[in-house]
Protein backbone atom coordinates (compact mmCIF):
# COMPACT_ATOMS: atom_id res chain seq x y z
CA UNK A 1 0.00 0.00 0.00
CA UNK A 2 1.06 3.73 -0.69
CA UNK A 3 1.20 6.11 1.94
CA UNK A 4 -0.63 9.74 1.36
CA UNK A 5 1.30 12.17 0.07
CA UNK A 6 0.82 14.02 3.26
CA UNK A 7 2.68 12.13 5.28
CA UNK A 8 4.91 11.93 3.43
CA UNK A 9 5.22 15.66 3.59
CA UNK A 10 4.94 16.07 7.47
CA UNK A 11 7.86 13.21 7.80
CA UNK A 12 10.31 15.50 5.86
CA UNK A 13 8.89 18.46 7.62
CA UNK A 14 9.97 16.94 10.81
CA UNK A 15 13.17 15.57 10.24
CA UNK A 16 14.29 19.32 8.56
CA UNK A 17 12.74 20.51 12.15
CA UNK A 18 14.56 17.92 13.84
CA UNK A 19 17.73 19.40 11.98
CA UNK A 20 17.29 22.88 12.67
CA UNK A 21 16.89 21.79 16.33
CA UNK A 22 20.08 19.96 16.50
CA UNK A 23 22.18 22.52 14.25
CA UNK A 24 20.88 25.32 16.44
CA UNK A 25 21.51 23.22 19.98
CA UNK A 26 24.68 22.78 18.67
CA UNK A 27 25.46 26.25 17.75
CA UNK A 28 24.43 27.01 21.50
CA UNK A 29 26.63 24.64 23.11
CA UNK A 30 29.23 25.66 20.87
CA UNK A 31 28.51 29.64 21.88
CA UNK A 32 28.36 28.02 26.05
CA UNK A 33 31.97 25.79 25.36
CA UNK A 34 33.50 29.44 23.77
CA UNK A 35 32.48 31.98 26.51
CA UNK A 36 33.38 29.65 29.17
CA UNK A 37 37.37 29.10 27.73
CA UNK A 38 37.35 33.00 27.29
CA UNK A 39 36.27 33.12 31.19
CA UNK A 40 38.99 30.50 31.75
CA UNK A 41 41.76 32.30 29.73
CA UNK A 42 40.73 35.77 31.56
CA UNK A 43 40.99 33.95 35.29
CA UNK A 44 44.52 32.92 34.47
CA UNK A 45 45.78 35.82 32.80
CA UNK A 46 43.97 37.81 35.96
CA UNK A 47 46.40 35.84 37.96
CA UNK A 48 49.28 35.58 36.19
CA UNK A 49 48.85 40.04 36.04
CA UNK A 50 48.83 39.59 40.18
CA UNK A 51 51.79 37.54 40.27
CA UNK A 52 53.52 39.71 37.75
CA UNK A 53 52.39 42.52 39.76
CA UNK A 54 53.53 41.08 43.27
CA UNK A 55 56.80 40.35 41.81
CA UNK A 56 57.32 43.52 40.74
CA UNK A 57 56.61 44.57 44.19
CA UNK A 58 59.15 42.61 45.18
CA UNK A 59 61.82 44.01 42.42
CA UNK A 60 60.86 47.34 43.35
CA UNK A 61 61.99 46.82 47.28
CA UNK A 62 64.85 44.46 46.76
CA UNK A 63 65.99 47.67 44.32
CA UNK A 64 65.54 50.06 47.66
CA UNK A 65 67.07 48.01 49.93
CA UNK A 66 70.30 47.75 47.55
CA UNK A 67 70.28 51.80 47.11
CA UNK A 68 70.37 52.29 50.45
CA UNK A 69 72.86 49.88 51.37
CA UNK A 70 75.04 51.53 48.77
CA UNK A 71 74.63 54.92 50.02
CA UNK A 72 77.95 56.63 50.58
CA UNK A 73 77.12 56.98 54.33
CA UNK A 74 76.05 53.50 54.76
CA UNK A 75 79.08 52.53 53.29
CA UNK A 76 81.12 54.90 55.67
CA UNK A 77 79.27 53.11 58.62
CA UNK A 78 80.18 49.68 56.75
CA UNK A 79 83.83 50.48 56.92
CA UNK A 80 84.38 51.52 60.23
CA UNK A 81 81.81 48.59 61.62
CA UNK A 82 84.13 45.96 60.56
CA UNK A 83 87.47 48.30 60.24
CA UNK A 84 88.85 47.66 56.74
CA UNK A 85 90.34 51.42 57.29
CA UNK A 86 89.21 52.16 53.50
CA UNK A 87 89.39 55.43 52.32
CA UNK A 88 86.32 57.15 50.19
CA UNK A 89 87.35 57.31 46.63
CA UNK A 90 88.50 60.44 44.77
CA UNK A 91 86.25 62.11 41.94
CA UNK A 92 89.10 61.13 39.30
CA UNK A 93 89.19 57.21 39.99
CA UNK A 94 85.22 57.20 39.67
CA UNK A 95 84.83 56.10 35.92
CA UNK A 96 81.31 55.90 34.97
CA UNK A 97 80.14 52.79 32.58
CA UNK A 98 77.85 53.78 29.79
CA UNK A 99 76.52 50.42 28.94
CA UNK A 100 74.54 47.80 30.92
CA UNK A 101 76.77 46.29 33.20
CA UNK A 102 74.73 43.54 33.99
CA UNK A 103 74.06 42.48 30.16
CA UNK A 104 78.27 43.11 29.43
CA UNK A 105 78.91 40.53 32.50
CA UNK A 106 76.21 38.06 30.96
CA UNK A 107 77.57 38.02 27.29
CA UNK A 108 81.03 37.61 28.29
CA UNK A 109 80.45 34.55 30.62
CA UNK A 110 77.90 32.94 27.54
CA UNK A 111 80.43 34.27 24.90
CA UNK A 112 81.57 30.56 24.90
CA UNK A 113 77.82 28.82 24.36
CA UNK A 114 77.13 31.03 20.72
CA UNK A 115 80.08 30.97 19.54
CA UNK A 116 78.91 30.39 15.79
CA UNK A 117 80.83 27.56 13.77
CA UNK A 118 81.44 28.35 9.90
CA UNK A 119 79.72 24.82 9.23
CA UNK A 120 77.11 25.56 6.58
CA UNK A 121 74.08 23.23 6.36
CA UNK A 122 74.00 22.21 2.58
CA UNK A 123 70.52 20.16 1.54
CA UNK A 124 70.94 18.03 -1.23
CA UNK A 125 68.05 15.91 -3.19
CA UNK A 126 67.34 12.67 -2.38
CA UNK A 127 68.22 13.60 1.86
CA UNK A 128 71.62 13.70 1.76
CA UNK A 129 73.62 16.15 3.39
Amino acid sequence: MKKPATSAFINQLLICAMGMLVFTGSIGFGTVWLRHEISLAANRNKSLQSHLDEVQRHLDQLTAEIAAVQTPDALIRLDSSLRLGLDTPRQEQIEYVPVNVEQLLAAKRNASVFIAEAKPVVLRRGGTR
